[in-house]
């Protein structure tokens, strides 16, 4: 089982690349439950990649905030030293229940196939699907038998398109 340490937030630095964001009434709520019920945290530590000498807070970026702004010095967290692709992972898994993702950010960061593989559905991702228009392209003698088995798809929210 892992050893939860008690880290003090100077020593701690939040990853930049955290597609999941939440509002300030959820950020609210956030703070209230801590405050309530500090021992929880425990149950819940932040997860923490250690990257030479820097420890990156990987998942539990907004309980981190929402102890600064309380005034905590330290947090519990489970440090490990973890591969770039299993941090990218977690980073989806572990905050898909709640808040709101930067779909930007998202996009530069995931394939869709990714994403759906990790538990986000299409109507999550607000994902429409365009596969006729490629459909029409793919009978064109330009295109590979490649290109007619891709289906590009956008999603509404930042426009970005993706190849599934």
């Amino acid at each position: 089982m892992p050893q939860i340490e008690h880290i003090s937030l100077k020593q701690l630095k939040l990853l930049e690349k955290n597609p999941r964001k939440i509002d300030k009434m959820q950020f609210e709520k956030l703070c209230r439950s801590i405050e309530q019920d500090p021992d929880f945290f425990n149950d819940r530590p932040c997860l923490v990649n250690r990257i030479g000498d820097q420890l990156i807070v990987y998942a539990g970026n907004q309980r981190y905030r929402a102890a600064k702004k309380l005034g905590w010095k330290t947090v519990p967290c489970i440090i490990e030293q973890i591969t770039e692709e299993t941090q990218k992972r977690r980073v989806v898994q572990d905050n898909i229940h709640q808040g709101e993702f930067d779909y930007d950010m998202l996009s530069s960061l995931y394939e869709v196939g990714e994403l759906i593989e990790l538990g986000f559905t299409e109507e999550q991702l607000s994902i429409v699907s365009i596969s006729e228009d490629v459909e029409q392209v793919a009978e064109t003698e330009e295109n590979t038998e490649e290109s007619s088995q891709k289906e590009e798809i956008i999603c509404p929210k930042c426009h970005h398109s993706f190849i599934k």
